[in-house]
């Protein structure tokens, strides 16, 4: 009896033993290990305040993957910027939070595969069985796959393959068969695996109660952030250098009551690396034009570009005989500056924007404007609309495909803008319509043509959606080839369909024009130089064209003050590079005649007499010029050493004024004066003569044609004859 106490209670403390040794079995899971890495490390523009940084891919392993009769449980995902800078994607809605187009994908779906969580077949909202409190946006009501198999110390587990998979629907499911399942009665949907993260701080990104099934330890699962734009000129990068941006991992279970650990390490990958991106330049020389030599007028030789009458058209020039008399050039500083807005290319010699086209394929390095996008209604394998939102939830998060402020979707290719300032007044400005992107060949000898870029209409900062500027003057391409543009600048116009001459009107004394990118090659470092046309008609009658030396800055484009994340806010977008500023392009100097009489007198019984005349009046069809002289002497009164300045009046062509040293005339008396004369004319053909001879000039006389003492500029006849003047 005894005996068979003592072996019962031993079965009995066994079997307890067992219970317990089970019990810590079936608890066991393995650990669920991640690390985060960048999936790619792109060059961006250190003054872009939108720009794409590459792909965030966490990549785990471990864990129990769970069985069909199981909520999954849920985790928060969230990303900073380090440096500290704003994360600018587009806000696509407000409501219940700023919805953002920053994507979280899992398990690397294909396009037909991809499904936002949230749509009609994806219903927003949580489970309630799940234990996550109910969320606008979050979608959590997945459950594990397969029905179960027994793990290690007998717990159970799903296959870790297809919880993320649209086309795996879960079966109904009900309290009775799988009691920890509650659903509300309903069958299980089939299941999403995008995710629309929404802002939490200017710098940070979360993606709340994202539903997670280890995958075991025989494979991995992988989830991609994509879409996330950075403020690059927030780091304040110095010019030349390089600085990198990287975003820091983390997750938590901040209102999460079903919450699963998801630890990461290498929480902080490096996504980008910003450069500076562009130099402009003035490709050409600074040119300097003489107020009263017209520029490029229309006028009985042929030259082409009109200013009076402003309706004049501008004329076919087959004598070659005009250019334009510089280049605004552009030069990328690293190969993907210039960028189209999406993978769709313009026709051949096609200068119109194509329409944009789905960039979807996850892991492909568009290498454009816009990001990850959806075209219209997506339909998955499942024949369900899966993109974009089509329930309630649409208008609380806003559009997620929208051609204008979509999720991904640039508002329009990168764009150049030139900024001038102090245009004179009664002149004209053009440019070639489509410029061309050259790049070096291979060999390196040559530049061969890699893209074009389109003048377009926007408002002053470059803003506006694609539409072309008017073209005053259409041409062929080899009309325009044929433009015979200075400093090669005929290689430069792009061989298009609508090429042809703009013109650049300015507002007071500034314009501004702009040219957005349709074409490019973004394994190339590219140039682009733009043809610049100044046209007038001499009128110095009228001081026209203003004096004075105009200017221009080159920027990427639109310029945008607007720093942090937007509905509405054009991008791409930028701020100035203060080394592109105010760049000299073109002087306009006044027409002047410099004099030289070498020596005049009133000393002694000496007089001077001295005449000047403009003779821009002639039979040559010389244009008129008109202005006056600064007569200035140097020398001596009796004893005293002086420097004098004295005006003339004002002539015009044809006309002379005269005076003497004793008793002055045109110009103030200078008495008792010997010395030398300089006198400044405010007009090209001057000339002066200069008499010396004794009171009355009774017994000594010489008379003396003033020397000129500027560069020769040319016979005004055109002809050819012996020349034996001075």
């Amino acid at each position: 009896m005894l005996d068979f106490r003592k072996l019962f209670l031993t079965v009995v403390a066994l079997a307890l033993f067992a219970s317990m040794a089970m019990a810590q079995v079936v608890a066991f899971e393995p650990p669920l290990s991640c690390t985060a890495q960048a999936a790619g490390t792109p060059s961006i523009r250190d003054n872009g305040v939108t720009e794409m940084v590459g792909d965030v891919l966490i990549i785990c392993s471990g864990g129990r993957p769970r069985p069909l009769d199981e909520v999954l449980p849920q985790v928060n995902i969230q990303v900073f910027t380090s440096p500290v800078i704003n994360i600018t994607s587009r806000i696509t809605g407000t409501s219940g939070g700023n919805w953002s187009e920053a994507l979280l994908f899992i398990d690397e779906p294909q396009p037909a595969q991809q499904t936002i969580c949230g749509s009609s077949a994806y219903p927003e909202g949580v489970g309630v069985g799940s234990g996550q409190l109910a969320t606008v946006g979050v979608c959590g009501n997945h459950v594990g796959t397969g029905i179960g198999v027994v793990g290690p110390g007998g717990g159970l587990y799903g296959s870790g393959i297809g919880a993320y998979d649209p086309a795996t629907p879960a079966p109904a499911v009900s309290a009775a068969v799988y009691p920890r399942v509650n659903l509300g009665g309903a069958t299980q949907t089939y299941r999403g695996n995008a995710f629309q993260g929404r802002y939490s701080g200017n710098n940070s990104l979360i993606w709340q109660g994202i539903p997670i099934d280890p995958p075991g330890t025989n494979t991995t699962r992988v989830f991609r952030i994509t879409n996330v734009r950075v403020n690059a000129s927030q780091l304040n990068n110095p010019r030349g250098n390089q600085s990198s941006v990287l975003l820091i991992v983390s997750t938590n279970a901040s209102g999460v009551t079903n919450p699963i650990a998801m630890p990461i390490t290498n929480p902080s990958p490096t996504v980008a690396i910003a450069q500076t991106p562009m130099d402009f330049s003035i490709d050409g020389g600074v040119d300097t034009f003489l107020q009263c030599e017209s520029q490029n007028y229309v006028n009985s030789s042929g030259s082409r570009f009109a200013t009076s009458p402003s309706d004049q058209d501008l004329t076919t020039d087959n004598g070659g005989i005009q250019n334009s008399q510089f280049n605004l050039r552009y030069d990328e500083r690293f190969p993907t500056v210039f960028r189209r807005r999406s993978t769709n290319t313009p026709a051949a010699s096609s200068d119109d924007s194509p329409p944009v086209i789905s960039n979807d394929q996850l892991g492909l390095p568009y290498q454009t404007e816009t990001g990850h996008y959806v075209l219209g209604t997506k339909t998955n394998v499942t024949g369900f609309t899966s993109w974009p939102l089509q329930s309630s939830s649409a208008s609380q998060r806003g559009s997620l495909t929208n051609e204008f402020n979509g999720a991904g979707i640039a508002t329009h290719g990168t764009r150049v803008i030139a900024r001038f300032a102090n245009l004179p007044q009664g002149a004209r400005f053009f440019a070639i319509a489509s410029a061309q992107l050259k790049a070096n060949s291979l060999s390196g000898t040559t530049l061969v043509q890699t893209g074009w870029a389109r003048a377009v209409v926007t408002d002053a900062n470059g803003s506006a959606p694609f539409a072309k500027s008017n073209v005053v003057q259409s041409c062929s391409a080899a009309d325009c080839t044929d433009l015979n543009l200075k400093s090669g600048a005929a290689s430069w116009v792009a061989p298009t369909s609508g090429n042809g001459i703009v013109e650049i009107v300015p507002v007071g004394n500034a314009a501004t024009q702009a040219w957005e990118i349709l074409q490019t090659d973004t394994t190339a470092f590219e140039s682009l130089r733009i043809p610049f046309v100044v046209a007038y008609q001499a009128n110095t009658s009228s001081n026209l064209p203003t004096l004075g030396t105009a200017s221009a800055s080159g920027h990427l484009a639109p310029l945008s003050t607007t720093a942090t994340a937007s509905s509405s806010a054009p991008i791409p977008r930028f701020v100035e590079d203060p080394a592109n500023n105010n760049k000299n392009m073109f002087t306009i100097n006044a027409c002047v005649t410099n004099l030289l009489f070498p020596f005049v007198t009133n000393q002694g019984p000496f007089d001077t007499g001295l005449a000047i005349a403009n003779t821009s009046k002639d039979p040559f069809g010389t244009s008129l010029q008109t202005g006056s002289c600064t007569v200035n002497f140097y020398g001596y009164i009796g004893s005293n050493k002086v420097c004098l300045a004295y005006p003339s009046p004002s002539i015009t062509g044809g006309e002379h004024f005269a005076w003497s040293l004793s008793s002055g005339g045109a110009v103030t008396a200078t008495a008792g004066f010997q010395g030398y004369v300089i006198a400044q004319c405010a007009f090209q053909y001057a000339h002066g003569y200069a008499f010396i001879s004794d009171l009355g000039a009774q017994r000594l006389a010489q008379g003396y044609v003033a020397l000129v003492l500027d560069a020769a500029i040319g016979s005004r006849t055109g002809s050819k004859s012996e020349v034996l003047g001075h």
